[in-house]
């Protein structure tokens, strides 16, 4: 089967020897398209920001003028990688909502299409897929929130049967539990900008000021503000960049991982839950519209209150008082998440889907060679 991703970012390169030593974790990207070659024989083709910017089409070169990256990453897929392709994967719906426009305006077959959808919830979503309809170029759309799903089907229009609520993922072997790693009771760490509240969690440590509280505010893809750096920091925190090995080591040495975010309805924060979930370690996080699918509250994590400060103090006290808490928690979440968000999951879900598209392409072009030969289907 011939597969087309297109991945609106550019893809890491040169990270394979890193990720085999245990210095990077895998790429979903990446892991993703050895599954189709390895276990589906497929042929694929991998498109991202880079093969756009190599890219002298001149149709491909005005989209992206006029409508930005991801609908010229829509128009490169449309116009170089989509004719004579079993399925196309496209990782966001800001890809796929231009591409099925493309698709319906075209008189040829259009391939199987696969999508991410990351926030369905937005105005400009409701224009394409309740006006519009673009679904209907779409055949599976897949969704990190639960609330996300119901308002694709409540509000847009979507047909159940096209939504699939699946997981987030983290990389299991890469973030993963070390007994040889010495946790150290007073430290609170946290990760990541987007919707991050950082002036709450700021807040609580300026009240805890014998805890130690170590922000690792970036992120590759956020295009939130570092709140941190426009903050007169307490003595007792400190924020910086963490390169992937030193966030593990942050992670693994920190008695609490902490997410603190803004209101939302998506899934704000996942990365980081998943990836502190996955080491075995006690998270707390703020409980927003769209965090509620992952965290059990006093089983797998705890929750606090949007802009709790109060909430933050009590539950940061609770778990740096408690390691038979924080042990009981951490366990739980890993167990969890081994289950319901590995990566490895998330990899099996999502090719196995793109597989059916070369499933019903066999049996078509089978069907075919039986027809033209005058046997019987």
């Amino acid at each position: 089967m011939k597969v087309t991703m297109l991945v609106p970012s550019y893809r890491k390169t040169g990270i394979a020897d890193a990720v085999r030593c245990d210095a990077h974790p895998d790429m979903d990207y990446d892991a993703l398209e050895r599954s189709l070659v390895t276990n589906n024989n497929a042929d694929v083709t991998f498109v991202d920001f880079a093969t756009l910017d190599a890219c002298q089409d001149p149709r491909v070169k005005l989209v992206t003028k006029l409508l930005g990256r991801d609908a010229g990453l829509a128009a490169l897929g449309f116009y170089h990688h989509s004719r004579g392709v079993d399925c196309i994967f496209s990782n966001s719906e800001s890809i796929s909502m231009p591409l099925s426009l493309m698709f319906r305006m075209s008189t040829a077959k259009r391939p199987g299409h696969v999508v991410i959808c990351h926030r369905l919830s937005t105005s400009k979503k409701k224009l394409f897929f309740k006006t519009l309809k673009v679904h209907k170029e779409m055949d599976r759309l897949f969704v990190y929130a639960d609330i996300q799903r119901k308002h694709g089907i409540d509000v847009l229009g979507i047909p159940v049967e096209k939504l699939t609520h699946i997981h987030f993922h983290a990389d299991t072997d890469f973030y993963r539990p070390d007994n040889r790693r010495q946790v150290v009771a007073n430290q609170i760490s946290a990760a990541g900008l987007e919707w991050r509240d950082y002036p709450t969690l700021i807040g609580a440590a300026q009240r805890l000021n014998t805890l130690d509280f170590r922000l690792a505010a970036a992120s590759p893809w956020s295009k939130h503000t570092n709140e941190t750096e426009r903050t007169e920091l307490p003595a007792n925190v400190a924020a910086r960049r963490y390169e992937y090995g030193e966030l593990r080591e942050l992670y693994g040495s920190s008695a609490v991982v902490a997410c603190p975010l803004y209101e939302t309805d998506f899934q704000a924060g996942i990365t980081s839950i998943l990836e502190a979930m996955a080491m075995g370690c006690a998270v707390i996080a703020t409980r927003t519209t769209g965090q509620t699918d992952v965290i059990e509250d006093g089983v797998t994590g705890l929750y606090v209150d949007p802009g709790d400060v109060d909430g933050w103090c009590r539950a940061l006290e609770r778990l740096t008082r408690d390691p038979a808490l924080r042990e009981s928690l951490g366990a739980n979440a890993r167990a969890w998440l081994l289950n319901h968000a590995s990566l490895a999951l998330w990899v099996r879900q999502i090719s196995s889907e793109i597989a059916n598209f070369g499933v019903a392409s066999t049996s078509w072009q089978a069907n075919c060679k039986h027809f033209a030969a005058g046997e019987k289907v």
